[in-house]
């Protein structure tokens, strides 16, 4: 996937994300909540996807982020959201729990990044991705791996220049 972000001020940011061929997805959040470094964030998602020469809605999805900052210049976040696969008429609650940190190095340009997250359909899945800062604050690009947990169909490979773990700005 391939995703293009900006921060809106208020708290606020807004992306368009190209998932696959033919599906676009238009997401973004806003914080609702802030004490120090502590918040709450609403992330939300619509995607669309071109389906017999047509455009249709092809999920939908509503999230609550909470941030709470570690010694060590980690961030810890744990996700609590609903999505809607509207083509396939499907409901799912869905959960993470991921690490990041603020950056390593003189310039803090290197971000590790670690979680792990599923739903309430199948087993979850263990991510871990590193973000570079190209301008620190205003541009990054990241890679991630992930595995799904157990199971005989273990499925491997997620290379992306999205980041699933950040914070509003």
């Amino acid at each position: 996937s391939l995703q293009l972000g900006c921060g809106m001020g208020w708290g606020s940011e807004i992306a368009l994300q190209a998932i696959r061929p033919r599906e676009l997805a238009l997401g973004g959040k806003t914080q609702v909540w802030r004490d120090g470094d502590a918040r709450f964030t609403l992330a939300w998602s619509l995607a669309h996807r071109h389906v017999e020469a047509a455009w249709r809605r092809s999920g939908a999805g509503l999230t609550l982020v909470a941030s709470v900052p570690l010694a060590g210049d980690w961030v810890v976040h744990a996700n609590l959201g609903h999505q809607r696969d509207e083509l396939q008429r499907r409901r799912s609650t869905t959960w993470a729990l991921a690490a990041e940190h603020s950056g390593l190095g003189e310039s803090g340009r290197w971000q590790p990044m670690a979680e792990i997250f599923g739903d309430d359909r199948g087993l979850p899945w263990a991510n871990a991705a590193l973000r570079v800062a190209l301008w620190p604050q205003r541009l990054f690009v990241d890679a991630s791996l992930a595995r799904q947990l157990g199971g005989a169909n273990d499925e491997i490979g997620r290379a992306s220049c999205r980041e699933r773990v950040s914070t509003i700005v």
